[in-house]
């Protein structure tokens, strides 16, 4: 990367901090700057972005072996608290409140739901008692449970909202590393000069020549849009590795695959017939197909976020990692960051991008 010091440039938009990126991440930690008085611009392409076409669920529960997720009821409270500060501010409804229904694949899945269901940590989100009532539509062999205060947020909505309140510190393109030039105290990058850049492309930083080297390991996931006519279902349904979540106008989203080997954006017949699949088993009514689609999940070895400064240039940060609970995430990590750049305050060790030295 080019090196400077002493350049003038005429002409020059100076902001405290350029950010790449324009998910869930990049929002969060613009929304977080500004919060501080923090001017920011924003620069994104608009592609490939795992963020813009995500479920958005918001659950600090791990249904599969029915744990709480890495510091989740910590996480849980500050996204909500975030995110409905941000609905306030815009006027923009983007909370979505869904409990979950956990379906039972056996008399031994029930057993261990209840068992879990007493603990501390978990006894907040999972209520105890087996439902068995029918849901018209639906098959329930085994009953289910209900999982409280859980639901999505519309990172479409968010993200767009976003874009229409910032216009004039966003610009859509592709970030050209070529162009940007650093020093010891600033950044700089076309006629944009800041104090700092951060770095929040999702699996794009596999391209990124100041963290490529770091173990991102990216997850494929696949997901169907589809239209149940008369299904009312106002809660979401997770069996069978699934997620089934109303959306508006009878639409579903259901998902998603997981994949740690293929690569490609495009979705593929095999996951597509795969979520087909899944979906036969649990609802009985007819449906149509409305979109296939795919993405890539910015997930690490470790299963932990990546956040921090470039070991060499100081001034390069980076927020990324958060796998597919980003909307969960990103608010305490923005914040995290925010501390450490501005307040000096470290991060956790576990997120820190040091234990990687």
């Amino acid at each position: 990367m080019p090196l400077i010091s002493g350049i003038f440039f005429s002409q020059m938009k100076k902001v405290d901090a350029i950010i790449v990126g324009m998910g869930i991440a990049g929002v969060c930690l613009a929304e977080t700057l500004h919060q501080n008085k923090k001017s920011f611009y924003i620069i994104d392409s608009n592609k490939n972005g795992s963020s813009k076409i995500a479920a958005g669920i918001y659950n600090p529960t791990f249904l599969k072996r029915y744990n709480m997720t890495w510091n989740g009821k910590k996480f849980h409270k500050n996204a909500l608290k975030f995110f409905r500060k941000i609905e306030e501010k815009y006027q923009k409804k983007i909370i979505f409140e869904y409990d979950i229904l956990k379906f039972f694949s056996s008399f031994l899945d029930q057993n261990n739901w209840i068992d879990a269901s007493k603990k501390p940590l978990l006894n907040k989100f999972l209520d105890s008692e087996i439902q068995t009532k029918k849901i018209k539509g639906v098959v329930s062999k085994f009953g289910y449970g209900l999982v409280k205060e859980c639901g999505r947020i519309s990172t479409l909505i968010l993200i767009e909202e976003f874009k229409n309140n910032f216009k004039d510190s966003y610009r859509n393109q592709v970030f050209d590393f070529k162009k940007i030039v650093v020093d010891k105290k600033k950044i700089i990058y076309n006629n944009i000069t800041a104090n700092n850049i951060v770095f929040c492309e999702g699996y794009n930083v596999v391209n990124n020549p100041f963290f490529k080297n770091l173990p991102f390991r990216g997850s494929k996931g696949e997901f169907l849009i589809v239209k149940i006519p008369n299904l009312n279902l106002n809660k979401i349904i997770k069996r069978s590795s699934i997620f089934i979540m109303p959306m508006e106008n009878e639409n579903y989203w259901v998902g998603a695959t997981y994949d740690n080997l293929d690569k490609k954006r495009s979705p593929t017949q095999h996951k597509k017939n795969w979520l087909v699949e899944k979906l036969d088993s649990i609802i009985t009514k007819p449906y149509k197909i409305i979109e296939h689609n795919a993405s890539i999940r910015p997930t690490t070895e470790d299963r932990r976020p990546i956040i921090g400064s470039h070991p060499k240039y100081k001034n390069i940060f980076l927020l990324n990692g958060f796998g597919s609970r980003g909307v969960l995430l990103a608010p305490t990590l923005s914040r995290w960051l925010y501390n450490y750049i501005y307040k000096r305050i470290p991060i956790p060790k576990e997120a820190g991008v040091e234990r990687f030295k």
